[in-house]
């Protein structure tokens, strides 16, 4: 499948559709949120560092409806023609919820809770979960019937589970008074975010939940975590330039995201800040801390000084080029941005071990900037008037090729 099927017909009105047919019933809410996608710093979100994002124009579709029973039901309907039909009950959530609080073991030594289960079911289930708790649903709120429309290939590269939970979480609150309200919208996209640590058996990111939610139209959103702070930059399409998604057909992959935030979790919680953004001369007091551990505890299940140092430098560098990059495009100097973004490709392929094959293929056939988006796939920045052959030229080599022109923030429909 070279080419990633489209339609002409608006997701939101294929999941009302859909949804009687999956349910019996009309839907009470419909939302859509677009697909996300990292210009440079997705790596550095759990660290709290810079991070800019675009979205484009593939959507998810989410109808939701209340119901009497005792269980989250989804049913996930692809562009491809794959579906995904799972179900959870409330006690199962609630069961979930509370594995994953920290715990002590013998030694009196904190202890990570266990791996989410993950499943869409659980993931949505665990909003209306962190919804309850914080008085954002009715306590009473029981079972949940939803449908899925999803034009966002599955996987990490375009964020189409951030987007799922992001639509779910504002069709939840469609009955509040202004869905429009940047801080209303701040506060769920860090509700997604956190129910997804629980609930999410992949690692997911606050900044695509921050993207698809509050993004500005025809720009790049610049988050930077030292201040809590979204931002806007000008999207170098203006260039001109298009943007694609590459897809392998084999995308699968660890690129030991979630070793590096049990780290940076461990290493928060030493120092009893939330960031080691905030910690002075946290690099050293960090390593020293780390030393220390493998010192009283050998059989420690953390990463030796030598890794943890590599990582340490790579949060810091890849923060600081964030920022001129974003600099860069807000100086309109786009030539730099392609320099910036060759730097965090070599350094990201360094330290995580993805492939960097699919962006050496993309560079080789013209594209400005290449980087790897996630196991098994590339974004790409291509000059406007090749645009067409290098789509053409990369889907005749069997990859799924997506264009992503400019999409909107998650909103009612």
């Amino acid at each position: 499948m070279p080419h990633w099927p489209t339609s002409d017909i608006p997701a939101a009105d294929r999941a009302r559709e859909q949804f009687t047919l999956d349910h019996g019933a009309v839907a009470e809410h419909v939302a859509v949120a677009p697909s996300t996608y990292p210009v440079i710093g997705e790596h550095v979100d759990h660290y709290r560092g810079t991070v800019i994002m675009g979205v484009g124009s593939a959507q998810v579709a989410v109808a939701v409806r209340r119901t009497d029973d005792d269980a989250v039901t989804v049913k996930i309907h692809r562009a491809d023609g794959s579906q995904v039909s799972d179900s959870i009950s409330s006690g199962e959530i609630t069961r979930r919820a509370a594995e994953q609080f920290p715990g002590i073991d013998e030694a009196g030594r904190p202890t990570n809770p266990p791996v989410p289960e993950g499943g869409p079911a659980a993931q949505l289930g665990g909003i209306v979960h962190a919804m309850v708790g914080r008085q954002l649903l009715p306590r009473d709120t029981a079972g949940m019937d939803v449908t899925v429309i999803s034009e966002v290939p599955p996987g990490p590269a375009l964020g189409e589970a951030e987007a799922i939970d992001a639509a779910f979480a504002l069709a939840l609150q469609a009955d509040a008074e202004d869905l429009s309200d940047a801080p209303l919208r701040a506060r769920l996209a860090e509700l997604c975010a956190q129910s997804a640590e629980q609930f999410s058996a992949r690692p997911l990111s606050q900044a695509r939940f921050t993207t698809a939610l509050r993004s500005a139209p025809d720009s790049l959103s610049v988050i930077d975590y030292a201040d809590g702070s979204l931002t806007q930059a000008p999207h170098p399409a203006a260039s001109p330039v298009r943007v694609f998604a590459l897809l392998a057909p084999a995308g699968d992959g660890d690129d030991g995201e979630r070793g590096r935030r049990e780290f940076l979790d461990d290493a928060c919680r030493a120092f009893g800040t939330e960031s080691l953004r905030l910690l002075p001369d946290a690099r050293v007091r960090v390593l020293d801390w780390l030393r220390a551990v493998h010192k009283v505890h050998p059989d420690v299940a953390a990463p030796e000084t030598g890794e943890a140092d590599t990582w340490l430098s790579y949060f810091d560098n890849e923060t600081t080029r964030a920022q001129q990059v974003a600099v860069a495009l807000r100086s309109r100097r786009v030539g730099d941005v392609w320099a910036f973004l060759a730097d965090s490709q070599r350094e990201t392929a360094r330290v995580t071990g993805l492939d960097g094959s699919l962006a050496q293929l993309a560079l080789s056939r013209g594209a400005h900037s290449a980087r790897s988006a996630g196991p098994g796939s590339a974004l790409c920045f291509v000059p406007a008037p090749t645009a067409d052959n290098f789509a053409a030229d990369l889907a005749a080599d069997g990859l799924t090729v997506l264009e992503l022109p400019r999409g909107e923030a998650a909103q009612l429909s």
